[in-house]
């Protein structure tokens, strides 16, 4: 192999090392591909869990604006209120001695 051949050859391997190097990272490169990817399965499931969650307030809303039943189970359960004919009996908090304070019990 004569001296130019050389210099050719390693011309030639240099240059295909960088363009190796710039196909693997450069901004359009396969890593950035492959995190680009990555980043659009956490969308694609942050997606569906919004729209999942969408639909139930959708659904929910429906409720409230149609069903009756509904509103009065969510009156007496989330919100403690009764109808007319209801009578609500709650307990008393049980109360604090100065002795149970003191040792703690």
């Amino acid at each position: 192999m004569t001296h130019m051949e050389k210099i050719g050859l390693y011309l030639a391997l240099g240059a295909a090392v960088i363009l190796l190097f710039m196909f693997f990272f450069s901004t359009s490169g396969v890593m950035d591909y492959s995190r680009l990817k990555a980043r659009q399965a956490q969308l694609e499931v942050q997606v569906a869990i919004a729209g999942s969650q969408n639909s139930k307030i959708e659904k929910e809303i429906l409720k409230l604006k149609t069903d009756i039943e509904y509103i009065k189970h969510l009156a007496k359960h989330e919100y403690e209120m009764a109808a007319q004919d209801e009578l609500i009996f709650k307990e008393k908090p049980k109360a604090v001695t100065p002795q149970k304070l003191e040792t703690g019990n």
